[in-house]
């Protein structure tokens, strides 16, 4: 059985902030007269839910078309299950009593999706994220791990994150942070449908512009 983990494109979702408005433009429409329906999407890269590729943070990283596809299908996932306050970081503490060894992806459940829908204000704003030593501990010390899963908008909380200059980003993408192979990230997941339950395997893909840095993506879980 398969559950989907994204969530809708819609012209009206939380982003974050400053982030441009997706806007469907009609270009046919059978109710006018035409044949068809078309669209065209004006969609921002890093919208809804998506996949930082790693040349969103690093000028020579992996584009879009350039990450290996096995980065994109994850046979052992593993869930970190910790409620967060407004802005406060997973850290290592986190890992605690977790078994990593041969994890391939580590989900972040900081319970921050219920606020997607009724406080939409708190989800822009008030965003948690991911501490730097934990960045770094799972780029340097977790040789099975190609990505993280987020339940929230993006791996450094807003203000912090700014003021720091985005060092969990770096870290988990950056060349210039380490040379080991870098840890792709998805953001603005829906983790809530496989909340106690067995995952068998996670399959994120993403739209494959050619270039880019980021992208919409459908995410899978294939659950028991």
């Amino acid at each position: 059985m398969f559950v989907e983990l994204s969530y809708p494109v819609e012209e009206i979702m939380p982003t974050y902030p400053d982030t441009p408005r997706t806007r469907f433009e009609a270009v046919e429409r059978m109710k006018d007269g035409s044949e068809v329906n078309t669209t065209i999407i004006h969609h921002f890269s890093h919208a809804g839910t998506h996949v930082d590729a790693p040349f969103h943070f690093c000028k020579d990283g992996w584009t879009l078309d350039q990450i290996p596809l096995d980065y994109f299908i994850f046979e052992h996932p593993v869930m970190v299950d910790s409620e967060k306050r407004p802005a406060k970081r997973f850290t290592l503490e986190d890992l605690k009593g977790i078994d990593l060894d041969g994890v391939d992806l580590i989900m972040f459940r900081s319970h921050f999706a219920k606020l997607r829908k009724i406080d939409a204000a708190a989800y822009r704003f008030l965003f948690p994220g991911i501490s730097e030593d934990l960045a770094r501990f799972l780029r340097e010390e977790v040789p099975s791990l190609k990505a993280i899963m987020l339940d929230f908008l993006s791996a450094d909380p807003l203000v912090e994150g700014i003021r720091e200059g985005h060092v969990a980003h770096l870290w988990l993408l950056s060349n210039r942070f380490s040379k080991k192979r870098p840890i792709i990230i998805f953001e603005d997941v829906n983790l809530e449908p496989i909340v106690g339950k067995k995952v068998k395997r996670i399959i994120a893909l993403p739209v494959r512009f050619k270039g880019l840095d980021g992208a919409p993506v459908s995410v899978l879980a294939e659950v028991e």
